[in-house]
């Protein structure tokens, strides 16, 4: 499941997602409108992503999902990824490198009220 998460403090220019488990079409598209309607009234966003697990998702979904997701990189400003699953930590301060835009950083479940306060 991908899904727009609640948030504290209820900002609009902070999109906050929970990953959890398997990811489908369905829950990009939501993710997507929400997005689009965001991007349409701020200039920069910011990504809080929580991920509590990774499950299944076909390699066509993700490609077919992430080529419009990607456009809007260089829209965002600063990313926080809250896990304590090692490879995400390790694949996020790779995303760091490539989006010299977007300032990302990982934090630990234990760790999730600094977290949400640096990306807001």
């Amino acid at each position: 499941m991908l899904r727009i998460a609640p948030f504290e403090p209820d900002v609009d220019h902070v999109v906050p997602l929970e990953i959890d488990g398997e990811i489908n079409s369905r829950d990009f598209a939501n993710v997507l409108s929400d997005l689009e309607k965001r991007l349409a009234t701020h200039d920069t966003l910011r990504l809080y992503i929580e991920i509590k697990s990774l499950g299944g998702m076909g390699a066509s979904t993700v490609f077919n999902e992430l080529k419009d997701a990607i456009k809007h990189w260089d829209r965002f400003d600063r990313l926080a990824v809250v896990t304590d699953v090692e490879g995400v930590r390790t694949a996020t301060t790779v995303i760091d490198k490539l989006t010299p835009k977007m300032e990302c950083q990982t934090f630990r479940f234990d760790a999730r009220d600094t977290a949400q306060a640096w990306v807001t």
